[in-house]
């Protein structure tokens, strides 16, 4: 099997667009197996790692003595970090949309008008709302409200409803918990987790040595320092996680080591593990 996908790799190195590292050997392969994923979805996960390498091997050196090698020494990790930043999620009050309904006309736009007590009708101020006036010693009909003591109401026009002052008859205010956003801070902080294949013996042995322990494998800024030596196989950004009481912001962790965990292959044909694809059942030795 590793003779064909050599040949098959001979064949497809052209096609990639950029072999000059590992890693993008790989983010080149991934792109062309989607292209063509008729193809490349009936292929092991396993068999997919490999033509990486072979791929990448045959730019360089026109041979496959270099991934042979590599791929003897290969080791998985699962490594997280802080990024700082807390999780935001979708404010319950308002349903994410930054707005309620007015609390004072409960989204209508408008309310009760307060001078007739929604009768649309106030006290004639002709007449006192009796009804009558005095004109010339005699008691007649107020020509005001014509008799009737009452006349349409001035503040509503008879309608009964006036225009709700707190939404200015828009029917919807900022929600008073998120403030606007649709978003509220939690305390769980954000982390990306990324599933990494290596062939660097140190970074193999802190990943083994640190494996769900408290203890730092790497700093970001020297994992970055020695990204030729490992390619990311899947990457998750923002992951939302409660154990940030121990984590050091950009401190590396590794939550899983092996030499030969199950492969699987996304939608995205990218690799992944299901090995401590959880983090929240990360457990401490």
């Amino acid at each position: 099997m590793n003779d064909k996908l050599k040949r098959l790799a001979k064949n497809i190195t052209e096609l990639l667009t950029n072999t000059e590292t590992p890693q993008e050997t790989y983010d080149s392969l991934t792109f062309l197996m989607k292209k063509q994923r008729d193809y490349f979805q009936h292929m092991s996960p396993e068999n997919v790692l490999k033509l990486c390498f072979y791929c990448y091997s045959y730019s360089q050196t026109k041979s496959f003595e270099m991934s042979d090698d590599m791929l003897n020494k290969i080791g998985f990790a699962v490594l997280f970090y802080n990024t700082g930043n807390h999780h935001q999620k979708e404010c319950d009050n308002c349903d994410g949309e930054g707005e309620i309904n007015c609390y004072s006309c409960d989204g209508s736009g408008s309310v009760e008008c307060n001078n007739c007590d929604g009768t649309g009708e106030e006290s004639c101020p002709e007449c006192g709302g009796t009804g009558d006036i005095e004109e010339d010693g005699e008691m007649v009909k107020c020509p005001e409200c014509n008799g009737d003591e009452v006349i349409v109401c001035s503040e509503c026009g008879g309608d009964t409803e006036v225009t709700c002052n707190s939404c200015g008859g828009g029917r919807r205010e900022s929600c008073e918990y998120c403030e606007g956003d649709g978003q509220v801070e939690t305390d769980e902080y954000l982390y990306e987790r990324c599933f990494i294949v290596t062939w660097n013996k140190f970074i193999k042995d802190r990943c083994e040595y640190t494996e769900q322990d408290t203890d730092i494998t790497m700093s970001e800024y020297e994992f970055d320092r020695l990204r030729d030596n490992y390619i990311k196989l899947n990457n998750q950004e923002e992951l939302p996680l409660d154990f940030a009481d121990w984590v050091e912001e950009n401190e590396m962790y590794c939550s899983f080591y092996g030499d030969n965990p199950k492969l699987t292959l996304n939608i995205e044909m990218r690799l992944d593990t299901y090995k401590s694809d959880d983090m929240r059942a990360y457990t401490i030795k």
